[in-house]
């Protein structure tokens, strides 16, 4: 069963939040197309959730300079995932039945990826977020949903 997005996990900012909740959506679209052995449907949601990761990794990343926040290490932690989920695509990719058991497995790693990192790593960026309103962007940042 996929993980889902709670009002628990909010960080403080409206564009890193509904980030946050598209992640959660796709991991449960890419859960469902395992269940129905739908190689299309899995490799696209794969690369929806890679591109919304790509977008939201950047967006986390320009509010951490804009509030002084140091992002080195959750930088690194953002480019091992993709490259995760870049390797599965590729491992996958016209293979799913001989590949199903990593593909699982992989899907609810990634799934406890993202609350670890949500709560871990972004979390961290709550407090300097919430001296700023719900809505407060900054330039370069792009809201997806």
């Amino acid at each position: 069963m996929a993980i889902e997005w709670t009002e628990r996990l909010s960080i403080g900012n409206e564009i890193l939040d509904l980030d946050h909740k598209e992640m959660f959506g796709l991991a449960g679209d890419i859960e469902c197309a395992i269940k129905a052995m739908d190689h299309s449907a899995l490799d696209q949601a794969f690369k929806q959730l890679r591109d919304c990761m790509g977008r939201h990794f950047l967006n986390e990343e320009l509010f951490a300079h804009a509030l002084n926040i140091p992002f080195a290490e959750h930088h690194l932690d953002h480019q091992n995932i993709l490259a995760g989920i870049d390797l599965v695509r590729r491992e996958i990719r016209g293979n799913v039945e001989e590949k199903i058991f990593i593909v699982e497995h992989y899907t609810k790693l990634l799934q406890i990826w993202m609350l670890k990192n949500n709560i871990e790593h972004d979390m961290l960026m709550k407090p300097m977020l919430q001296t700023r309103q719900y809505d407060f962007k900054i330039e370069g940042v792009f809201a997806g949903i």
